[in-house]
């Protein structure tokens, strides 16, 4: 590998640019190739009349100097100076029953507040608690793959405080562990403490994410989504990294089994010694390289062998009203079921950014509800644009309904409203189906996770690599970032060259 060798990057999400940052840092040219005219993929957030909708941020691993976050954040040059807000509550979910589960951040304040409400189910709630306080402390991995054995023991070593809680847990799922209790609460609200979690949802991680919650560990900065994009963004360009919006890659070109470069939509080619796509999977495989370097597992991911994170339908609605004294997310079962698309919903899920004084002026509040779509309902509604803008039209109109009768008179107050469907996530991200995130969290992806993971090479195909979500399970910005940093040191390793983290 030639010390100044090009590289191209397609995708200028949070992993494309934590590529293209730690590219620059080892001495390769690289050009970021992006077909939106925003950088962050699926990191983003857009403004609507005075209120900002944030479409992913919601908690990032973040603060304590020392912990691998915070080495990630530093070397990358965003984040360490950011402020951040640090959830009292992170959601609280109501039961059929009219009770309602909070799910405080404090571990003592939760522990009193199970006992209070189910004190029958003590020798459970005591089980939980400790498994939130074992998980105390645990570090998000920023070396992904390990160089050489000296580095597995040295991740290995990290691992030492969480590994007896690890082994316990891992392969627990959340939904077995609420049946046990014998409070019908507990047993209703524990499996929705994330939305969209599969049925065989790891509770190790539920456990994780409270016990860095309580530790101050992970919290949300200030800003959102779209300022850690544009952080990552002006520190790629800082170091000279070069990057084109409004690009969209075609094909990757492929010659003797080696990438060399790629075609655009327009049918202009750009070569290059190195091509790392940071797009999905499925965009990558089976359009960019046309289905032509598969093997089993990776097919096998696209044919039911993990299933994909779920295609939703947000709603968003600036209102005149403040929601800062409600609880920063709320999950509720409606009176009635309701038809939002032409799935039917049972409960919804409001949050709002009262806590973000960036996201809405003093007494406005935004409040999002990320909603299950079936995202070929939505692709064939699309036929017909009329068709298609009624039924977003008649989505957000249903939902506003269901949140003025929980809350008399909010209708009026609102001022915007913002839809966006699965092919809106197809159409500014690229992702597989409208997916929100890659793949989604289950007890097979947490084997991914344990073990080797998933290769960032397609077998067969040199001078190609790939990174962020679809590829490093786990599916959030700490993870993505992480694996833009992961691919840069395998090309090093892979070219027998020194790794400089910055």
């Amino acid at each position: 590998m030639k010390h100044t060798s090009r590289l191209l990057i397609i995708g200028a999400g949070t992993a494309g640019l934590s590529a293209g940052i730690y590219a620059r840092l080892n001495g390769l040219d690289p050009l970021i190739l992006e077909m939106h005219k925003l950088p962050g993929g699926l990191c983003t957030a857009w403004c609507r009349r005075g209120y900002t909708f944030d479409g992913a941020v919601r908690s990032i691993a973040s603060s304590y100097e020392g912990g691998n976050p915070h080495q990630l954040w530093q070397e990358l040059g965003i984040l360490q100076n950011a402020d951040f807000y640090y959830y009292d509550e992170f959601i609280c979910i109501e039961g059929q029953d009219g009770r309602q589960l909070h799910f405080y951040t404090q571990t003592d304040q939760l522990e009193t507040h199970l006992l209070e409400l189910a004190p029958g189910d003590a020798e459970l709630i005591h089980e939980f608690i400790d498994g939130i306080r074992s998980f105390s402390r645990m570090q998000l991995q920023i070396d992904m793959t390990a160089a050489d054995g000296k580095e597995m023991a040295l991740i290995g070593h990290k691992m030492l405080p969480v590994l007896l809680p690890t082994l316990k847990w891992h392969n627990t799922s959340l939904a077995a562990f609420a049946s046990h209790f014998e409070d019908p609460l507990l047993r209703e609200a524990l499996p929705l403490f994330f939305q969209f979690s599969p049925p065989d949802f790891p509770i190790m991680l539920c456990l994780s994410t409270l016990a860095s919650m309580n530790d101050r560990e992970c919290g949300y900065p200030l800003g959102g989504s779209l300022a850690i994009a544009r952080a990552l963004e002006e520190r790629y360009k800082a170091l000279g990294g070069q990057l084109r919006y409004k690009t969209k890659v075609a094909e990757v070109l492929v010659e003797d089994d080696r990438a060399y470069g790629v075609r655009l939509e327009g049918g202009e080619e750009i070569r290059a010694d190195l091509v790392i796509s940071a797009a999905d999977s499925y965009q990558t495989a089976y359009k960019l390289l046309d289905a032509q370097y598969l093997d089993e597992d990776f097919k096998g991911r696209f044919e039911g062998k993990l299933q994909p994170s779920q295609s939703i339908l947000q709603i968003g609605l600036g209102v005149a009203s403040d929601f800062s004294g409600q609880p920063p997310m709320l999950d509720f079962p409606l009176p009635e079921p309701v038809y939002i698309g032409n799935l039917r919903h049972e409960r919804l899920v409001l949050k709002h950014y009262c806590f973000d004084p960036s996201m809405a002026k003093p007494g406005h509040s935004v409040l999002s509800l990320w909603c299950a779509a079936d995202y070929d309902y939505w692709h064939w509604l699309a036929k017909d644009k009329q068709r298609y803008l009624a039924r977003k039209q008649e989505a957000a109109k249903t939902v506003i309904e269901a949140l003025d009768f929980r809350y008399p008179g909010l209708a009026k107050t609102v001022e915007v409203v913002d839809v966006a469907t699965p092919l809106t996530y197809e159409r500014y991200t690229g992702n597989w189906r409208g997916a929100f995130a890659g793949w989604a969290m289950s007890k097979r992806k947490m084997r991914y996770m344990m073990g080797k993971g998933m290769p960032k090479t397609v077998p067969g195909l040199e001078g190609f690599y790939m990174c962020g979500q679809w590829i490093e399970p786990g599916g959030n910005i700490e993870l993505s970032c992480a694996s833009g940093r992961d691919v840069i040191k395998d090309i090093c390793q892979d070219y027998a060259q020194p790794f400089y983290p910055g």
